[in-house]
């Protein structure tokens, strides 16, 4: 009970950004990189050559879904997707230095950022979690479809939804 306690009382160093932006994240000392492409890019292996210049010693993680919210799309991400992501930031320290990027850093990475705060606070710290993620970027339009699948995830009966943006 007493880690469950201090994990929801830890500091996150959280970065979101975008393809374009990745060149700006070296030497940065990435603990965790989450990587976030389009499902046909997956047998690309110029996108995972690219990541791994960032910080060769992170730890990475490749996730390929589209930036939908149509959950019967065929590419949409899936309750594993969101799943995967969060058991490989379960484990993260009040050391740990995340970079989480996507396409244009606006949807499908403010999402899981979104996801990986509420993972790592207390049930009630939703608004906050969700300000946050606002103020590391200009642009940020959490997925709905990605917010669902977390809230679900994590087990927070809507919360995470309550104060989401509505993309222009």
């Amino acid at each position: 009970m007493l880690i469950l306690v201090s994990c929801y009382q830890m500091k996150i160093n959280l970065t979101i950004c975008g393809v374009q932006e990745l060149p700006e994240q070296k030497g940065k000392r990435w603990t965790h990189i989450i990587s976030i492409w389009e499902k046909d890019l997956e047998d690309d292996k110029a996108c995972r050559e690219l990541v791994k210049t960032v910080d060769p010693r992170a730890g990475l993680l490749f996730s390929y879904f589209a930036d939908t919210i149509v959950a019967h799309h065929p590419h949409a991400p899936r309750l594993q997707d969101v799943e995967r992501i969060l058991d490989f930031t379960c484990g993260l320290s009040s050391k740990s230095n995340v970079l989480v990027h996507c396409r244009a850093g606006v949807s499908r990475s403010t999402a899981i950022a979104y996801a990986i705060l509420c993972q790592h606070s207390k049930p009630g710290m939703e608004r906050e979690n969700l300000l946050h993620v606002q103020s590391l970027r200009e642009w940020a339009y959490p997925n709905q479809l990605i917010v669902k699948l977390a809230d679900r995830a994590l087990k927070r009966k809507g919360a995470m939804l309550l104060h989401l943006p509505r993309e222009p």
